[in-house]
Protein backbone atom coordinates (compact mmCIF):
# COMPACT_ATOMS: atom_id res chain seq x y z
CA UNK A 1 0.00 0.00 0.00
CA UNK A 2 1.29 3.48 -0.83
CA UNK A 3 2.23 6.24 1.53
CA UNK A 4 -0.64 8.19 3.09
CA UNK A 5 -1.43 11.69 1.86
CA UNK A 6 -0.63 14.39 4.43
CA UNK A 7 -3.72 15.98 6.00
CA UNK A 8 -5.11 18.92 4.03
CA UNK A 9 -7.16 21.89 5.17
CA UNK A 10 -8.34 21.38 8.74
CA UNK A 11 -8.20 17.56 8.59
CA UNK A 12 -6.81 15.71 11.57
CA UNK A 13 -5.85 12.02 11.78
CA UNK A 14 -8.08 9.68 13.83
CA UNK A 15 -7.96 5.94 14.50
CA UNK A 16 -10.88 3.53 14.48
CA UNK A 17 -9.40 0.09 14.99
CA UNK A 18 -8.02 -1.03 12.58
CA UNK A 19 -8.71 1.97 10.30
CA UNK A 20 -6.79 5.22 10.24
CA UNK A 21 -8.74 8.03 8.63
CA UNK A 22 -8.82 11.80 8.36
CA UNK A 23 -11.77 13.68 9.79
CA UNK A 24 -12.83 17.28 9.41
CA UNK A 25 -15.84 18.96 10.99
CA UNK A 26 -18.08 21.35 9.08
CA UNK A 27 -19.16 24.46 10.98
CA UNK A 28 -21.48 27.07 9.48
CA UNK A 29 -19.53 30.17 8.53
CA UNK A 30 -16.24 28.27 8.64
CA UNK A 31 -14.10 26.80 5.91
CA UNK A 32 -15.56 23.89 3.97
CA UNK A 33 -14.04 20.46 4.68
CA UNK A 34 -11.73 19.00 2.05
CA UNK A 35 -13.87 17.60 -0.76
CA UNK A 36 -16.95 19.71 0.06
CA UNK A 37 -18.33 22.09 -2.56
CA UNK A 38 -21.25 24.49 -2.93
CA UNK A 39 -23.27 24.27 -6.16
CA UNK A 40 -20.98 21.78 -7.97
CA UNK A 41 -20.76 21.55 -11.74
CA UNK A 42 -21.00 23.95 -14.64
CA UNK A 43 -23.89 24.57 -14.98
CA UNK A 44 -24.52 23.79 -11.30
CA UNK A 45 -26.09 20.42 -10.50
CA UNK A 46 -27.77 22.08 -7.51
CA UNK A 47 -28.48 25.77 -6.99
CA UNK A 48 -29.60 25.92 -3.37
CA UNK A 49 -26.28 27.09 -1.89
CA UNK A 50 -25.89 24.10 0.46
CA UNK A 51 -22.48 22.46 0.93
CA UNK A 52 -22.24 18.92 -0.43
CA UNK A 53 -19.72 16.09 -0.51
CA UNK A 54 -19.49 13.50 -3.29
CA UNK A 55 -19.41 10.01 -1.76
CA UNK A 56 -19.30 6.70 -3.63
CA UNK A 57 -23.09 6.51 -3.08
CA UNK A 58 -23.78 10.01 -4.47
CA UNK A 59 -23.99 13.62 -3.27
CA UNK A 60 -24.65 14.22 0.45
CA UNK A 61 -25.71 17.56 1.96
CA UNK A 62 -23.52 18.69 4.88
CA UNK A 63 -25.19 20.07 8.00
CA UNK A 64 -23.46 22.10 10.69
CA UNK A 65 -21.30 20.05 13.12
CA UNK A 66 -21.22 16.96 10.85
CA UNK A 67 -17.87 15.33 10.08
CA UNK A 68 -16.45 14.37 6.69
CA UNK A 69 -14.36 11.20 7.07
CA UNK A 70 -11.75 10.67 4.35
CA UNK A 71 -9.52 7.76 3.38
CA UNK A 72 -5.99 8.69 4.35
CA UNK A 73 -4.45 6.86 1.39
CA UNK A 74 -6.61 8.22 -1.42
CA UNK A 75 -7.86 11.47 0.12
CA UNK A 76 -11.38 10.64 -1.09
CA UNK A 77 -14.35 11.37 1.17
CA UNK A 78 -15.72 8.07 2.49
CA UNK A 79 -18.67 9.12 4.63
CA UNK A 80 -20.44 11.95 6.44
CA UNK A 81 -21.30 11.31 10.10
CA UNK A 82 -22.84 13.25 12.97
CA UNK A 83 -20.77 14.70 15.80
CA UNK A 84 -22.32 12.12 18.17
CA UNK A 85 -21.33 9.18 15.98
CA UNK A 86 -17.85 10.64 15.56
CA UNK A 87 -17.47 10.79 19.36
CA UNK A 88 -18.64 7.17 19.75
CA UNK A 89 -16.40 5.77 17.02
CA UNK A 90 -13.24 7.79 17.56
CA UNK A 91 -13.20 8.28 21.31
CA UNK A 92 -14.52 11.77 21.79
CA UNK A 93 -12.47 13.79 19.34
CA UNK A 94 -12.26 17.55 19.41
CA UNK A 95 -15.17 19.40 21.01
CA UNK A 96 -18.07 20.38 18.81
CA UNK A 97 -18.16 24.15 18.35
CA UNK A 98 -21.40 25.93 17.61
CA UNK A 99 -21.78 29.54 16.55
CA UNK A 100 -24.01 31.79 18.61
CA UNK A 101 -26.45 34.08 16.81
Amino acid sequence: MGQPHPPAGNQTPHTERPLKVYGEQYLEGGALPVGAVIDPGDPPLFSDGQPRVLLPTGWVVLHSTEWVVSNRYTGAAAEVISAEEFAERFGGGPPTITRES
